[in-house]
């Protein structure tokens, strides 16, 4: 008797199966990574102009533009130790700042404020106000951020509101160690972020 040989056909469909299973991963894969990377080039092209147009305030040291972390750190304009209050020069910083990010925020819809606040490690007594009420140094930092906030507002207009938050963190990330109650620990940092979706 001759042999017949049959293929099996149900070979051919896994196989056909398994080439589209890996099409759709790997689609899936581009879809994930591809806008990460975009995203990710946006932010250091933002970060990277912002930089080169405060390059005078740089050199004034008034303000430290850290592209790694996304980070506008205001180096020379500290707060009153135990104060909430802007000082004239903060308010003219931020004048000049809103300038630059008003423009920014306006060209890319995915681009966002954290505005950061910090203190020294001195112990806040009691209940005070001096710029908002604060009871301690996680609530004065934050009401620290809330002003610069505010002030930000009162140069871009309310439709940013949405987009700018405030952070807190009190005395936890003194920038200078060996001197606690140095004024550098006074200070507000604003941190740039990608968030949401892109409109255009």
């Amino acid at each position: 008797m001759q042999s017949i040989s049959r293929k099996n056909p149900w070979i051919t469909v896994a196989d056909l199966l398994s080439s589209v299973v890996l099409i759709l991963l790997l689609l899936y894969v581009l879809a994930v990574i591809i806008p990460q990377f975009t995203q990710e080039n946006r932010q250091r092209n933002m970060m990277l102009k912002i930089d080169s147009q405060l390059k005078e305030y740089e050199e004034r040291g008034q303000i430290k533009v850290h592209l790694e972390t996304g980070t506008l750190e205001f180096t020379s304009l500290t707060f009153d130790s135990g104060s909430a209050e802007l000082t004239p020069a903060t308010k003219s910083m931020i004048g000049d700042l809103s300038k630059l990010l008003i423009e920014y925020m306006a060209s890319e819809p995915m681009m966002e404020i954290l505005v950061e606040g910090h203190t020294d490690p001195a112990v806040v007594q009691s209940v005070r106000n001096k710029g908002g009420y604060f009871a301690d140094n996680v609530q004065l930092s934050t009401l620290r951020a809330a002003n610069v906030r505010a002030a930000l507002l009162g140069y871009l207009g309310a439709e940013y509101a949405g987009r700018i938050g405030v952070a807190g963190y009190g005395e936890t990330r003194l920038k200078n160690k060996e001197n606690p109650l140095s004024p550098e620990n006074r200070r507000i940092e604003i941190r740039i972020l990608w968030h949401g979706t892109d409109d255009k």
